[in-house]
């Protein structure tokens, strides 16, 4: 198996019992893609490793969503690349958990925290 950071990520949401989708892509990229959605309507995270994307070289996986604001201005874009299952585990985590504490905040509002680890 070519890829194995995005079947680990998957093996720790479905431990947390975090909802989300796991999709194959066989056409040109020839990977895969994990969807976090909120209430299955909205992706909040998307997760991709195939032969595009940002560390696919160093087995290494790319999101879109779950930035912090300073990544969004560091890099000019919407997506970061080169990041572990542990630390978008933790992103997903922890908007997950304050989804899940308090229904009446807006999932848009949420941002993910770096907290430096």
């Amino acid at each position: 198996m070519k890829y194995t950071e995005i079947f680990k990520l998957k093996e720790m949401l479905e431990k947390a019992n975090i909802p989300f989708e796991f999709i194959e892509h066989k056409d040109y990229r020839n990977g895969y893609q994990i969807l976090y959605p909120v209430g299955g309507v909205q992706n909040i995270c998307s997760v991709i490793e195939h032969g595009f994307s940002y560390g696919n070289r160093q087995n290494l996986l790319e999101i879109q969503g779950l930035m912090t604001k300073e990544e969004e201005e560091k890099t000019h874009d919407t997506v970061l690349g080169y990041l572990s299952a542990e630390n978008v585990f933790e992103r997903i985590q922890e908007h997950y958990q304050k989804q899940n504490s308090n229904d009446n905040n807006s999932a848009k509002d949420c941002q993910y925290d770096d907290k430096g680890e």
